[in-house]
């Protein structure tokens, strides 16, 4: 399994493990970037409310609008599409041109088949392409937000599976990337007692449509003080109360599936210390998976 390491927050990854590519936050409040080398531009991704008041957002109507309690409505419409492409054309500016443009899904409530979708998202991928032809464009499966009135549409395995289906069938220049903590979380699989049922079988399920996924967001999660599980904080020890048999099985399953000679892109999510990210990827470095410069 050859994967591709992103900096993630400027954490350094261990001695041996060189990252030449950055993630750089491109949200609805940014108005500029500032990447200093290759970089992979992490879109808006509706977790929370924004304030969507700035000299670049207010230049596109129909993102403005498009919010709930000020929590912004992805792929509203294909002109939400159009100016969407061009809040990012506008937002890298002069800058190099990025390596990868990170999107993520709208919500049910007014998008809610992956035909409605794609038919949306297409007019995206054709200004974004005429400008970045080289570009490639990810989105994220997604779960957990403020947002109410409805779910994301790639969340959980069956939502996935189904996602990649119909992907499959479009000659689009799109690809997932797979956030597998966020599959736990869609899949309402208990922290305090891991079972890896519905994930072993989710990795069977998606075997055929691995050439659809461009890359993997890994990341721990950890008991608070108050016993609550907080995301993106810890391990892979912590996410699995230091069980080394689950641990194991999760990750030789994924690599059982993704064996191939594809290279993948892969970003460690970890907000809590280097230390925890580090050990993420000694983690996998036992298991024989290379890390690759980004060519």
């Amino acid at each position: 399994m050859n994967l591709i390491p992103i900096t993630y927050h400027s954490k350094k990854y261990p001695a041996g493990v060189i990252s030449n590519i950055d993630e750089i936050a491109g949200n609805f409040d940014k108005d500029s970037i500032n990447p200093q080398r290759k970089y992979s531009l992490h879109t808006e991704y509706s977790h929370m409310k924004r304030k969507l008041d700035n000299q670049l957002i207010n230049k596109y109507p129909e993102l403005k609008s498009s919010e709930r309690d000020n929590v912004p409505q992805l792929w509203k419409n294909k002109e939400w599409a159009k100016e969407f492409a061009n809040f990012i054309i506008e937002l890298i500016g002069n800058n190099l041109s990025p390596e990868i443009i990170e999107i993520h899904p709208p919500f049910n409530d007014y998008c809610n088949t992956f035909s409605d979708f794609f038919d949306i998202y297409v007019e995206f991928e054709k200004i974004i392409l005429k400008k970045f032809p080289n570009v490639k464009i990810f989105i994220e499966n997604r779960c957990g937000t403020f947002y109410r009135g409805g779910k994301f549409i790639i969340s959980n395995g069956k939502s996935i599976i189904q996602f990649l289906e119909e992907l499959q069938k479009r000659n689009l220049n799109l690809k997932l990337v797979l956030d597998y903590p966020q599959v736990f979380s869609a899949e309402a699989i208990k922290m305090d007692d891991i079972k890896l049922k519905k994930i072993i079988n989710f990795n069977n399920n998606i075997k055929e449509y691995i050439s659809y996924i461009g890359g993997f967001h890994l990341w721990g999660k950890k008991k608070s003080q108050t016993g609550r599980w907080t995301s993106h904080t810890g391990d892979l020890n912590t996410f699995f109360s230091n069980n080394d048999l689950l641990k194991d099985e999760f990750i030789n399953s994924v690599i059982d599936i993704f064996d191939d000679n594809i290279v993948r892109y892969f970003v460690p999510e970890v907000n809590s210390g280097e230390e925890d990210l580090q050990s993420i990827i000694n983690d996998l470095l036992k298991y024989d998976i290379k890390f690759k410069l980004d060519d």
